[in-house]
C-alpha cells in the first residue's frame, strides 16, 4: 500500500520511471525494458444495484363479535301481606266521691270612733295705710315745621304681552287595571287529632341521634288524620281593559293688551304746625283704707260608728258522681292486595362491530448506487519535455476492493469503448500466454 502512494506521488510530480527494471519472481512484478511511462490515476464511477427496505404501514378492518347487553322491564303482579289495626272503644261508668269546701259568708258589725272636723268662718276688718304717687299732666304749645312730599299721580298706558293657556281635548285609549272574580274548589285538610293506640314492638331510628332504638308494644298516642273537606273559594285576579280616557291639555298663547301705568311722583311742600307738649309730674299721696279678713276656725267632735265585717268560712262536703270511662283495644285483621312490581332483566344481543388496526411491514426496494473507483494510465514519455496520448491496451491499475469486479486480477487497461468512451479491460492468463509474459507491460503490485 506504501508503494502503491510512493508511485502515484511519483507520477504527480512528474518524475520519471527509469526503463530498466529488474523482474524480481519473489515480489511477482514484471519489468519491460526500453520504455518509459509516467502514471496518470482517473476516478470513475460504479453503478451498482442497492437494495433497500421501507417501512410501510396499512391500516385493514376486522369483524369482531360483540355480545351486548340491554334492559328489558316487565311488570309483574305480586302478592303482599299486611295486619290492619281496627281500633274498638268501649264505654263504662265509674263513680267518684270527693269533698268539696263551700264558702259561707257572714257579716257583723263592729263599732269605730272617729273626729268629725268643722270649720267656723268669722270676718275682721283691719286698717292699711299706704303712700300713692299720683300723675300730673301739664299741657304746653309749641310750632314745628316739617317738609311734606304730596303725591302727583299720571296715568300712561303701555303694551303688556302676557301668556295664557288654551285648553285643547284630545282622547287616547288607556289599560286600566280591573280585578275579576273567579270561584274555585280547594280542598282542606281534616283535623289531626292524637288517639291512643295500641303498637307492636318495633325498632325505629332516633332521628336526634341517628341510632336504633326499640320501642316497646303497648299504648301510645298516634295521630290521626280526618277526613277533609271542598270548599269553594274566591279568588281575585287582576286583569287590564281598554278605556277611552278624554285630556285636556293646555298650550300656551301670547296674548298683547294695553294695560294702564300709573306713576307717582311726590312734589315738596313745607307745613308749619303747633304741636302739644305734655309734661308729666308725680305727686305723693298717702291714703287709708279697710281691709276685710276671713278667719276659718276647726271645733272637733267626736263620733262612734258601726263598721260592716265579712267574714267567709268553709264548710265540707261530699259530692257523688258518675263519670263514664272509654277502653280503646286494637282488633288484627290480615289483608291481602296485589302490587304491580317493575323487574329490569339484562338481555343479551349479539352483533358484529368493524375494528380497525394498523399492520406495519418492511417493503424491499432495488435502486442503483455510484461507488467511486480510482483508476491509474500509464503514459509512455518520448521525450522530457513532451507527452503524447496513452497508449491504447495500456494498463491501468485498479485501486480498492472492488477491482474484482473487473476480473481475477486489480490490473487492467484503459480500452475504446462502443460510445466513443473509454473502458476496462482486465489483464489476465487468457489475454496473454506464458511465452507472452515478457511481452506484457510492467504492472506495479502492492
Amino acid at each position: 500500500m506504501i508503494l502503491r502512494w510512493t508511485v502515484i506521488g511519483i507520477a504527480i510530480l512528474g518524475t520519471t520511471v527509469v526503463s530498466d527494471l529488474v523482474t524480481s519472481k519473489a515480489a511477482g512484478q514484471v519489468v519491460v525494458p526500453g520504455t518509459t511511462y509516467r502514471l496518470i490515476p482517473r476516478t470513475i464511477y460504479e453503478a451498482r444495484p442497492v437494495t433497500t427496505y421501507r417501512l410501510q404501514t396499512e391500516t385493514i378492518v376486522e369483524q369482531r363479535p360483540v355480545t351486548t347487553y340491554r334492559e328489558e322491564v316487565t311488570t309483574e303482579m305480586r302478592e303482599r301481606t299486611y295486619r290492619v289495626a281496627k281500633p274498638v272503644v268501649e264505654t263504662s261508668e265509674r263513680v267518684q266521691r270527693y269533698k268539696v269546701r263551700k264558702p259561707v259568708t257572714e257579716t257583723q258589725y263592729r263599732e269605730e270612733t272617729y273626729q268629725d272636723v268643722k270649720y267656723e268662718t268669722e270676718t275682721r276688718w283691719r286698717e292699711e295705710r299706704r303712700t300713692v304717687m299720683k300723675p300730673v299732666v301739664e299741657t304746653a304749645e309749641r310750632e314745628e315745621q316739617r317738609t311734606v312730599l304730596r303725591p302727583v299721580t299720571e296715568v300712561e298706558y303701555q303694551d303688556q304681552a302676557y301668556t295664557t293657556l288654551r285648553p285643547v281635548t284630545s282622547t287616547n285609549t288607556v289599560m286600566v287595571p280591573q280585578t275579576q272574580v273567579y270561584t274555585a274548589q280547594k280542598y282542606v285538610p281534616g283535623p289531626t287529632r292524637e288517639r291512643l293506640t295500641w303498637q307492636p314492638r318495633t325498632v325505629y331510628v332516633n332521628p336526634l341521634t341517628g341510632t336504633s332504638q326499640l320501642q316497646r308494644r303497648g299504648l301510645y298516642w298516634v295521630p290521626q288524620q280526618q277526613p277533609g273537606t271542598v270548599v269553594n273559594q274566591t279568588y281575585m285576579v287582576p286583569t287590564v281593559v281598554p278605556q277611552q280616557v278624554t285630556q285636556t291639555a293646555y298650550v300656551p298663547q301670547t296674548v298683547t293688551q294695553k294695560v294702564p301705568v300709573e306713576r307717582t311722583r311726590y312734589e315738596q311742600e313745607i307745613q308749619v304746625r303747633k304741636v302739644p307738649v305734655q309734661t308729666y309730674k308725680t305727686v305723693a299721696e298717702e291714703q287709708f283704707r279697710y281691709v276685710p279678713q276671713t278667719v276659718r276656725k276647726p271645733i272637733i267632735e267626736q263620733k262612734v260608728r258601726k263598721v260592716p265585717v265579712t267574714v267567709t268560712r268553709y264548710v265540707e262536703e261530699e259530692v257523688v258522681r258518675r263519670i263514664p270511662v272509654k277502653t280503646y283495644r286494637v282488633e288484627y285483621e290480615e289483608r291481602v292486595e296485589q302490587l304491580p312490581i317493575r323487574v329490569t332483566r339484562m338481555v343479551p344481543v349479539q352483533d358484529t362491530v368493524e375494528v380497525k388496526r394498523v399492520v406495519s411491514r418492511y417493503v424491499p426496494e432495488v435502486r442503483e448506487q455510484l461507488i467511486p473507483k480510482t483508476v491509474v494510465m500509464r503514459q509512455p514519455i518520448v521525450d522530457e519535455c513532451e507527452v503524447v496520448a496513452p497508449v491504447l491496451d495500456s494498463p491501468i491499475i485498479v485501486n480498492g476492493d472492488t477491482a474484482g469486479s473487473y476480473g481475477d486480477s486489480s490490473v487492467g487497461y484503459l480500452v475504446p469503448g462502443d460510445d466513443q468512451g473509454w473502458r476496462v479491460r482486465s489483464l489476465n492468463e487468457a489475454d496473454y500466454g506464458e511465452s507472452d509474459a515478457a511481452s506484457r507491460p510492467p504492472v506495479l503490485q502492492d
